[in-house]
């Protein structure tokens, strides 16, 4: 009697521990299962951005979820409209429109990475229109969570923070 209630006693002890690392793994694989359709679909080099967030250089943090804005990546071409809070810079008399940043063409430069520990994957590219010249880096996570960072040489830089999905089917 004594042998089997030391061995109940014993089984106590380590099942918490087992399940525990049986939650570990789970979330591990969830996690990794996340990151790879992630991946697959950057690779797919056919995705939209939508910002929650503006977080201007002065320090400024803006709600965009009532305001229009993406990021449309298909193949080699984007079309990007995001709207821009910040300063403007000399030789912005050839900016016009809602001076928000907007382009509609072919890319430069495009190059992705991917961190498969820290399960990031990173994409930079240059969009030139006629008057002005931007540099995207854009940041994704597993979960879809994107940050993207854009420098111009006629603007202060400027921060979004939204979610990256599949383009939505044309109607």
């Amino acid at each position: 009697m004594k042998k089997i209630i030391t061995v109940l006693m014993m089984s106590l002890l380590f099942v918490p521990a087992v399940l525990g690392q049986t939650k570990k793994e789970k979330k591990e694989m969830l996690e990794t299962e996340e990151y790879k359709k992630m991946l697959e679909l950057i690779e797919s080099e056919k995705y939209d951005f939508e910002a929650d967030w503006a977080n201007a250089q002065q320090g400024g943090r803006i709600n965009l979820t009532t305001n229009p804005n993406f990021i449309k990546i298909n193949k080699d071409s984007a079309n990007i409209f995001l709207p821009y809070f910040g300063n403007l810079y000399s030789g912005t008399s050839a900016i016009t429109g809602n001076s928000g940043i907007e382009f509609e063409g072919l890319m430069k430069d495009y190059t992705m990475t991917a961190d498969d520990n820290k399960k990031k994957i990173s994409v930079t590219f240059s969009a030139i229109s006629k008057n002005e010249q931007y540099d995207f880096t854009l940041s994704f996570f597993k979960n879809g969570k994107t940050l993207v960072n854009v420098n111009s040489n006629y603007r202060s830089n400027i921060k979004y923070d939204g979610m990256t999905k599949k383009p939505k089917p044309k109607e």
